[in-house]
């Protein structure tokens, strides 16, 4: 019987490739990568188009991270799509549909795919404006390679009108694939994000004939008066990029983010958010394998007991950021780490909020998968 939960872990880590063959309708028929945000591959592939992610065969969603180095490749095999391990084969895989509305422009003449992306199988992505001032000072987070994927791939409008975030919103949510959001803005210090992100919501409210928009938006850290005024644009969560939980890594790994927002104030802020949007409503994205398991669970013990719900990206070393190069702990340590994790967000029964974000928009995280094995889903 295989391990998905490894397996999954495994991918992520070690990351894969795809023969010829393999790859026929990935742009057309099938969702490619068009990068919103990161690159979440191992290295840069500019001129191939790759799945942006695919499912194993019990509904899992995966991301699709490209390493030609990797023992973990995809092989067409009488039209069905094989994953293997060098020449043992583990299992069929299939490439998630593309939306229609990859194919549609906005009023403005847009493509829409250039505004905003579905990430895995229903989650709808805007980063609208791709873009963080720490890379200036060179203080960017270690494992970040924002500025330079945009740079390398140019395959999104940078910054984005509110008007054609709502129509694309509109559009995905009609199509009936889109289930919720998840929208960030890079790292925006302009002091009128609170602003920007208001007339996005309104925009997103007005074209969909929705009061409240679900899904998330994870602004540069919300604190004080502005948690409020985040929960009275219509979003159903905010969302904390807290990174990493131990307090000196937080400092090395992001010293622009650190400099900005310390660990204190996002404790505060956390506990506001909850007490604003309630329990479950409020969500904690940290980047899983940069500190050691021990702090890594007492964050998870300490946000879940809070009432907030985290997502654990599994951290890759992309081309672009301070890290690449180096390594993730093995697929092993992150079964482990996140199976002990999940049994401490169960204990603590905080909503598990899925109609705002779940497994199946959930490819480069493992915490979902393995509440799955509880019966969460």
């Amino acid at each position: 019987m295989i391990d998905y939960l490894l397996l999954k872990a495994l991918l992520l880590t070690e990351g894969v490739y795809s023969d010829k063959k393999s790859l026929e309708g990935v742009g057309t028929k099938y969702k490619e990568q068009n990068h919103g945000l990161f690159g979440w591959d191992f290295e840069n592939h500019k001129e191939i188009k790759l799945p942006d992610d695919f499912y194993l065969p019990d509904g899992t969603v995966v991301q699709y991270r490209l390493n030609s180095s990797s023992q973990y490749n995809v092989k067409k095999v009488d039209e069905k799509l094989i994953l293997y391990k060098n020449e043992d084969s583990i299992c069929e895989v299939r490439w998630i549909d593309r939306p229609e509305y990859y194919n549609k422009k906005t009023t403005t003449g847009k493509e829409m795919v250039k505004i905003g992306q579905l990430g895995g199988e229903d989650c709808l992505f805007f980063c609208f404006q791709n873009y963080c001032s720490n890379f200036k000072n060179n203080k960017q987070c270690s494992f970040c390679n924002l500025v330079p994927t945009s740079k390398t791939y140019n395959s999104v409008v940078r910054k984005k009108e509110a008007r054609e975030i709502g129509e694309v919103t509109a559009a995905a949510f009609d199509e009936g694939q889109a289930k919720h959001i998840n929208m960030t803005g890079g790292c925006y210090i302009s002091g009128k994000e609170l602003e920007v992100v208001s007339n996005i919501l309104s925009e997103m409210r007005r074209h969909t004939g929705l009061e409240r928009i679900p899904g998330l938006v994870a602004p540069a850290p919300a604190k004080g008066n502005n948690i409020q005024e985040y929960y009275d644009t219509g979003i159903e969560t905010l969302s904390f990029n807290m990174e990493i939980w131990d307090p000196g890594y937080y400092k090395a790994i992001c010293p622009g983010k650190s400099s900005s927002t310390s660990h204190e104030e996002f404790i505060k802020s956390i506990k506001e958010a909850v007490e604003i949007f309630g329990e479950g409503k409020v969500y904690v994205a940290m980047v899983m394998g940069l500190e050691p398991k021990e702090t890594f669970l007492e964050g998870i013990d300490f946000l879940s007991n809070l009432g907030a719900n985290i997502i654990p990206f599994v951290w890759a070393p992309n081309p672009g950021s301070k890290l690449e190069g180096h390594r993730a702990p093995y697929a092993n340590w992150y079964k482990e780490t996140i199976l002990e994790a999940s049994d401490i967000v169960y204990e603590h029964k905080v909503p598990w909020g899925l109609e705002n974000h779940c497994y199946k928009c959930d490819g480069n995280s493992l915490l979902h998968d393995a509440l799955r094995l509880k019966g969460i889903e």
